[in-house]
């Protein structure tokens, strides 16, 4: 049995002697688990670049405008127009994220 001599106290996945350890401590086979690991990371590295938004539709988009909208009114430094093109800039953000076409009102 391998032991690493280098990471007694925990193991490190860089290590080829302490993956050795582990996989012969768990008694699984290191080929199949290092194939596994590739799979793995390759359909990570597919997923990191595409995030997944909630569905943003107008009615949605109608509501998170009043609420930044009465926000921005709240704090009460800024007029009501200035909140009104601070929110819609917010909401066209949103849409080009999601890249969905704002709609009329923005």
């Amino acid at each position: 049995m391998a032991e690493c001599n280098i990471h007694k106290f925990f193991f490190d996945w860089g290590c080829h002697i302490c993956k050795e350890e582990y996989h012969n401590l768990k008694g699984t086979d290191i080929a199949k688990s290092e194939n596994y690991d590739k799979a793995n990371f390759e359909e990570r590295a597919k997923k990191k670049g595409q995030k997944s938004y909630k569905e943003f539709n107008e009615e949605r988009a109608k509501k998170l405008f009043e609420e930044i909208f009465l926000q921005y009114l709240k704090k009460g430094n800024i007029s009501e127009e200035e909140s009104i093109n601070r929110s819609k800039t917010i909401i066209r953000k949103q849409c080009k994220l999601r890249g969905i076409e704002p709609w009329s009102w923005i």
